[in-house]
């Protein structure tokens, strides 16, 4: 029994049509997996951002107890205050940065 031409055509579009759905899938966790993952993200996030807090304030103290016959921990604190910006601006940009490129 052979098929014709428009039929063998039908049928090679019909797979390139199966095919091209399944070469790339949207990504999604299942709703378990994102609930948890949300709320390991939130507990990370609140720790760095609890970390950053006391880099400051370590840092602060740092400059106020070097004020005087220390100068070195003194500019150690000071070069801190901009390390802990840093990573503070890294983890409040971070989640933005990766929901952007996914």
């Amino acid at each position: 029994m052979a098929r014709s031409v428009q039929e063998e055509a039908l049928m090679k579009m019909d797979l390139a049509l199966i095919l091209a759905d399944l070469s790339n899938p949207a990504p999604a966790a299942p709703a378990e997996v994102a609930a948890q993952w949300s709320k390991i993200m939130g507990l990370a996030k609140w720790a760095a951002f609890a970390a950053g807090a006391v880099g400051l304030v370590v840092a602060g103290v740092m400059m106020s107890l070097g004020r005087r016959h220390r100068s070195t921990a003194a500019a150690d604190g000071a070069a801190g205050i901009g390390w802990a910006v840093a990573g503070l601006s890294t983890v409040a940009v971070a989640v933005p940065l990766v929901n952007l490129f996914m």
